[in-house]
Formats: structure tokens, sequence, C-alpha cells
């Protein structure tokens, strides 16, 4: 799948971008930004705002994000979807004035299919509207597109974004099996032949592992296949040594490439009893850490490689191996800095998961009617952080002590 980003040429308002939020007198100064953009961070503060420093007395808005842009009329017959990253929070996407999809959970990455309502004739108005519930959370929660937004186009046959999964199911000194899963959908019509294949490489690019199967693809559907692959001798990641492999799964009909996906992978081997405590490749592992926002500091909430990559580097130097998110899914970035650099990872769903609310107000980022609309947003952060070496512990949420509340909601 052709993965680009599409970070340039936003233009910002603040406001719901409504008729009655006009009429309101709404902030309807545009400006462009370049994404990722935390659009809380430059406003003013205000100690009279209802969150106070819960949320650093910074202002919870609505914002409308809009951009132009253009289709290859070579596209006209594939899939295209967008990603988003991070949307904090209630994110509505509007492609052309028709509605595409929406998101009410700040931390999830999440995809809109927006094939069907694209012109490749004309440009095209795409429109993401943020609704900031106030107030939304007991740390400072930023707003707007605060991570990566990207472009996905993809043969009608193709991989399901984030459906390949490496799973190390037995690993001893002289072999590791991994067992890969991927989900291939075909959108188009007729039976196609294909074959899929997935590779593992070594950190010299050299092929370790590989498999590959005939697949029958009918048309209109969607179907998940498992591959195994035998690694002689694997190198094993820990905080210590923190060794990645490379993967490639792709698809091949009549020996062309439509569609392909690559990551990394560390192997490795959790252990948890009575007697040892946690074990990680045989090694007896005491985790040495703490808990972490997901904002960075003065820059806000917006989040960049070398941002998530310096939190990682200080961590590790002031002499932490773990660290959990405090209190939502990991981003793509911090997974893939906690692998690069070796930090055992508890990768965390929500705040909380009671019906009881902050402040006398319902917090719809974190209470358990939010949480329930949204369960596959915890699905989602299973298969964005599935393939990390660095997540060993999953986390619901942080406080789960009033089940008579959950059992109400």
């Amino acid at each position: 799948m052709k993965k680009q980003k599409f970070n340039h040429d936003w233009i910002f308002t603040v406001g719901s971008g409504s008729s009655l939020d006009a009429l309101a007198g709404g902030n309807n100064m545009a400006k462009q930004v370049t994404l990722p953009h935390d659009a809380s961070i430059g406003r003013e503060r205000n100690p009279e705002e209802p969150n106070g420093s819960g949320n650093g007395f910074f202002r919870e808005e609505s914002y409308v994000y809009t951009k132009t842009f253009s289709m290859n009329a070579d596209d006209k017959d594939k899939n295209v979807y967008l990603e988003f990253e991070g949307v904090y929070q209630n994110a509505f996407v509007y492609v052309n004035n028709s509605f595409a999809g929406k998101c009410p959970y700040g931390y999830s990455n999440f995809y809109v299919d927006i094939t069907k309502y694209l012109n490749y004739n004309e440009p095209n108005a795409l429109k993401v509207v943020v609704k900031n519930g106030v107030p939304s959370g007991r740390w400072y929660t930023g707003g707007g597109i605060y991570r990566d937004v990207n472009l996905m186009i993809a043969d009608r046959l193709h991989l399901v974004p984030d459906s390949v999964q490496l799973a190390a199911i037995e690993v001893e000194d002289d072999q590791a099996i991994i067992r890969a899963k991927s989900t291939i959908a075909y959108t188009g019509i007729g039976i196609r032949e294909i074959t899929l294949c997935t590779e593992l490489m070594d950190a010299e690019g050299n092929v370790v592992a590989a498999d590959e199967m005939s697949v029958t693809v009918e048309e209109h559907s969607e179907q998940e296949y498992q591959q195994k692959m035998y690694v002689p001798n694997p190198n094993r990641w820990d905080a210590e040594n923190p060794y990645l492999y490379t993967y490639r799964t792709y698809i091949k009909e009549n020996d062309s490439v439509i569609d392909e996906e690559t990551g990394t992978f560390g192997i490795r081997k959790l252990q948890l009893d009575t007697k040892h405590g946690l074990r990680v490749n045989g090694k007896v592992v005491k985790l040495r850490g703490g808990c972490i926002h997901h904002d960075n500091g003065i820059i806000g909430t917006a989040e960049f490689t070398h941002s998530a990559e310096a939190r990682v580097k200080k961590l590790k130097e002031t002499g932490f191996n773990a660290i959990r998110s405090a209190h939502y899914p990991m981003s793509r970035k911090l997974l893939e800095a906690c692998d690069k650099y070796g930090m055992y990872v508890m990768d965390e769903c929500n705040l909380e998961t009671h019906g009881i609310s902050y402040k006398d107000d319902v917090l719809p980022g974190n209470d358990a009617r939010w949480l329930y609309s949204c369960m596959d947003r915890a699905s989602g952060m299973l298969h964005l952080s599935q393939n990390h070496a660095c997540v060993i512990i999953y986390s619901t949420s942080n406080e789960a002590g009033y089940g008579e509340n959950i059992a109400d909601t």
C-alpha cells in the first residue's frame, strides 16, 4: 500500500465551523499549519478556565482543519484511505461535504475509507471537525490533529492496514518460530489468484526466514491467513540488547507485487510466574521506571520522531528500563523509539472504566460510557502495538475499582 505523509497545507480555524458558531461570534481567523499541530499550546492561559490547572489553564475548544488536494487519475480504480494517528478529540471527517468517518477517542489511531467520496477531475475538499470537551482530562491534553495524517492508496486487492501481526510463538537458542497473520481485503469483482509472501531480514538486510502461500481470493471478501517462519540462531530483543529484524509481507500477482507492508520486529520470550517473577529471554528482570503522559513539554502534544526518541533516550540515561503510558495508547513514534533504544512498555488504553465523572462533569474521553462506545479502539491499540517487542504488558485502564457503576453504564 502506497503511504505518504499528508501533513502540509492545512487551514486551521477555532470554532466548530457551523453557522450557529459563526452567529455566536466564533473565531474564524484562519491560518495555515503543518501537522502535527497542537491547537491548544498557542492559546492564551486563563486562571478562570473550568478545568483549571488540570489542563494548564488553557481553553479546550472546537477546531476545524481543512485541506484541498487532487488525486491522480491513475488511482481512480484503487482504494484510498486516510490514517489519523491521533486527533484530540471527537474527530469528524468530511470529504467533498460528505461525512466519511469519525473517532471519539482522542488517543486512537484510526482509518477512514474515502474511496467513494473522491473526485479525479477536480480538486477535493477535506474537512476535519474537532469537538474538544470541557473539561476532558486531569492533565494537559492538548487539542487538534496532534499526530501525523497519512494518505494511503492501494489496489482493490490489498493488505488491510495494521493487519500484519507477527508473534514469536517459540524461542530457543538455536531456533525461533514466528507466526505471521495477515488479512487480505478485495473490494473488486471476479476471482484472483495471488501469492502471499512474508520475509524476515536481519539488521544487515539478509533474509533469514521466509514463507509463501498460494491464495484464491473471491470478490468482495476479507480473509485472514497464517504463515510460519523458522529463524535459526535468533538474535533476541531486550532492553540491554534491542535487536530488531525487519519484516516484509507482500502480495504477488503474475510475478508483480501489488501490495506490501514493512516494519520492524523483535524476537523475545516472556515468562511470568510466582517463583521468578518476570523473565525476559530466561533472565529475571526488575522493572525500573515510571509513568509518562503524551505531551512533549513546552512544545505541547505534537508528536515528532526526534521528540519521542529524545524522551526515551533521556529516560534510559536516568536509569529507567520501563515506562507506562498514562493513560492512553502510545503513539507509533513512541513505540518505535522504545523498540529502537530498548525500553519495556505497559501500554494503557484509558484513564477510567467507571461511571463516576470528574468534577461532577462527564469526561467524554475517559469515562466508561465513552470507553464502551469505542471498544474497537482498544482492539486498535492491540493491532498497533502487537509487532513491537517493547510492549510486555497491557492495561485496560488506570482506575477500575467501581464495578457497580460499570454495570449501570
